[in-house]
């Protein structure tokens, strides 16, 4: 049999009040309820019956859980209290329970539902006794001997005249080391001590008094106690003595600060989390504008941890934020402020700064506290910091904005080579907002129809005729200037637009090729380039055939060009689109030879038709002899492997006659013809032979 459990719900969800009842049930217990949403029903609902338990919401639409703690005080009943909530701050919890709530609770995590009830229903059942001892205690100071609380009695100055068994158990003093010694010998509490001395030396009211009170044991150990002191008068005559009654608290106020530094402090690593940071912060400029001094805020940022947890575990990442948060501490004065942001970004905040010079002395000290590895479980792992420095008042005059400039010279810090701190400047802010700003315009340019292409001559180095193009995009600005593919596509990659363009620039390019160069479509030679991204959007390969055919332009004559880290990441995707594509019998290319993971292995995981020499390594054919070598084994390697060869960058005749000689089949260069409309361009294509004739 279970055990009967009369609970009185405050709740305006049924759902959540079945969902309780079933874990009571599960606990044991046999359960009998009645709901109620306001403060009438609830009065009602007192009045007129008996409860064990009151579990109740912390907020409904007519009623909150404070007015419903009240609404119980004003009853006169001594019944548990439990707040239940799926959102609710710490600060708001531990008010309620000072106001004299038993408990709280996650509405998703109940687990603790039962055992709580459990306690409350015990310790409901010790405030009762309690309560009895106290009202006896006044008549009868016999009945002092079993009370379940320390009781101590002193004489009209605040000196123990009696002290009850229960004092002896909590505190380890005996009566006899008790008596004669003032009432507040126990507590810890400076001005509390103080505040009491005084309180009795100028003589105390005849009214009752309490307050929380931290006390020391004989043996050390401490204990939070709410004591309540109570005058004692004969016959109604002037205070003869006091009656104080000690509770101890000690659990309820663990529960408290644990829940005040959940919200304070970093679970990982003991340090101040975002929300004492911000308070801190505030703090330091508040004072900063006061007293004329500066405020320094350090942003801090691990170089590449994220490849630490991605290779080796968050275990070993964890391991490593502790171990961080420990060489920072080190650099830090007892006034500053550490804190860990979230990740492996940590703050500093260096408030009353007097000189710019100490920054720069903690700055340095902190990049040196990452100059020896982490020894980890044996292992040794190199993981250094960058540094990015805002300052109170010039980088800006608030928390958020200091934080976001410290944040931005950080990542200048990263740009510049990482391990190295930076100040954030002007410049820093000016080359964000035209980032941003690039950005926003960068959006629409496929909407807007502000991309064009040109098209640049791909020559037969031998006959000297031009074979086919390379498509590239232009983006026309409001000036009406062209921006080059290097100047907004790594931004379109970076934000996510990139496969947007790529399928405009293909679709835009097979579209010109089969309108301007209709008797040419079968035969010239269109190379475009491909982002990664773009590999990786499953279907890929089918919008290709797609548009081939709407176009009727031949696969084989179609080269897209992709870059080794395609190879190197090799997605499940990314190779099933790659596999199509050379079913259907577009060409590939391999762009960029060379600057990359080169590897025999990945040119031939895939038939690749064509290998392009990047532009750096022909522009030092004059001044170097071993790019000259390294030119030609390429050219050798290619062909060993049944591949032509492209040359990109072509300016002079000197390199175009050395890349002739070497064997290197085709090139492109402002030497054979500079990117334009293809209109322009159509003259070339008159006397080309067709592709199968030149390969």
């Amino acid at each position: 049999m279970g055990t009967p459990l009369k609970v009185l719900f405050v709740e305006d969800s049924e759902v959540d009040a079945e969902l309780t009842l079933a874990e009571l049930e599960r606990g044991g217990f046999v359960p009998s309820s009645h709901q109620v949403q306001t403060y009438s029903e609830m009065s009602e609902a007192l009045d007129n019956e008996s409860w064990d338990v009151i579990i109740c919401d912390y907020r409904m639409p007519q009623f909150t859980a404070e007015e419903a703690l009240n609404t119980l005080k004003s009853s006169g009943l001594d019944l548990p209290f439990i707040i239940t909530s799926g959102a609710v701050t710490a600060e708001d919890v531990v008010a309620l329970l000072k106001q004299g709530a038993h408990d709280f609770m996650d509405k998703g995590a109940l687990a603790r539902l039962v055992p709580a009830i459990e306690r409350e229903i015990r310790e409901a059942k010790i405030r009762h006794r309690k309560r009895i001892a106290e009202q006896r205690v006044k008549v009868l100071s016999q009945a002092v001997e079993q009370s379940p609380v320390s009781i101590v009695i002193t004489d009209d100055k605040g000196v123990i005249e009696y002290v009850n068994p229960r004092f002896e158990q909590s505190m380890g003093y005996s009566s006899e080391q008790a008596i004669g010694e003032p009432l507040w010998f126990t507590f810890q509490d400076e001005q509390s001590v103080k505040a009491l001395s005084r309180m009795w030396s100028s003589g105390i009211s005849d009214q009752e008094w309490r307050g929380e009170f931290s006390s020391k044991s004989k043996s050390g150990q401490l204990i939070w106690e709410y004591v309540n002191i109570s005058p004692l008068s004969e016959d109604g005559k002037s205070v003869s003595h006091y009656l104080a009654i000690k509770e101890d608290i000690t659990v309820r106020r663990s529960y408290e600060e644990q829940l005040l530094r959940q919200a304070h402090y970093d679970d990982l690593t003991g340090l101040a989390n975002r929300v004492l940071l911000m308070d801190r912060l505030n703090l330091a400029i508040e004072a900063a504008k006061s007293n004329g001094d500066n405020v320094a805020v350090l942003g801090i940022d691990l170089d590449h941890f994220k490849n630490v947890n991605d290779s080796l575990g968050h275990s070993i990442g964890d391991t490593m934020l502790k171990e961080a948060a420990e060489r920072l501490s080190c650099c830090v004065r007892g006034g500053d402020t550490l804190a860990r942001m979230g990740g492996d970004e940590f703050v500093v905040i260096i408030p009353e700064l007097k000189s710019v010079q100490d920054v720069h002395r903690v700055a340095e000290k902190i990049l040196h506290q990452f100059v020896n590895p982490f020894s980890i479980f044996g292992r040794d792992y190199f993981v250094t910091a960058s540094v990015g420095i805002a300052l109170y008042p010039e980088d800006g005059a608030n928390p958020h904005l200091l934080l976001r400039n410290a944040d931005l010279a950080m990542y200048k810090a990263k740009d510049h080579g990482r391990n190295r701190y930076h100040f954030f400047t002007e410049d820093i802010n000016t080359a964000l907002l035209d980032r941003l700003e690039l950005e926003a315009n960068l959006r629409y340019a496929v909407i807007r129809d502000q991309l064009h292409l040109h098209f640049q001559p791909i020559v037969n180095l031998t006959s000297g005729k031009t074979i086919g193009f390379e498509a590239l995009v232009r983006w026309r600005q409001r000036d009406d200037t062209l921006r080059l593919p290097g100047e907004f596509i790594p931004l379109a990659e970076e934000v996510g637009i990139i496969q947007e363009i790529d399928s405009w620039v293909l679709a835009n390019a097979l579209m010109q090729v089969s309108n301007v160069l209709p008797e040419s479509a079968q035969t010239v030679r269109l190379a475009l380039n491909i982002s990664p991204k773009q590999l990786e959007v499953k279907g890929y390969a089918e919008f290709v055939r797609t548009k081939l055919n709407e176009y009727a332009v031949s696969p084989e004559q179609v080269e897209l060009e992709i870059t080794e880290r395609v190879l190197m990441e090799d997605t499940p995707v990314t190779a099933e689109n790659l596999e199509q594509l050379c079913a259907m019998g577009v060409r590939l290319s391999i762009d960029d030879f060379g600057t990359g993971y080169s590897s025999l292995g990945y040119l031939q995981k895939y038939p690749f038709t064509t290998l392009k020499i990047d532009r750096g390594f022909v522009s030092n054919i004059k001044n170097s002899e071993s790019a000259k070598r390294l030119i030609e084994t390429i050219v050798r390697l290619a062909q060993g492997l049944g591949m032509v060869v492209v040359a990109e960058g072509v300016e002079t005749q000197e390199e175009h006659d050395f890349l002739r000689e070497a064997g290197c089949d085709y090139a492109q260069g402002y030497m054979l013809g500079k990117p334009a409309p293809l209109t322009l361009l159509k003259g070339l294509l008159e006397k080309a032979p067709a592709v199968r004739e030149q390969e």
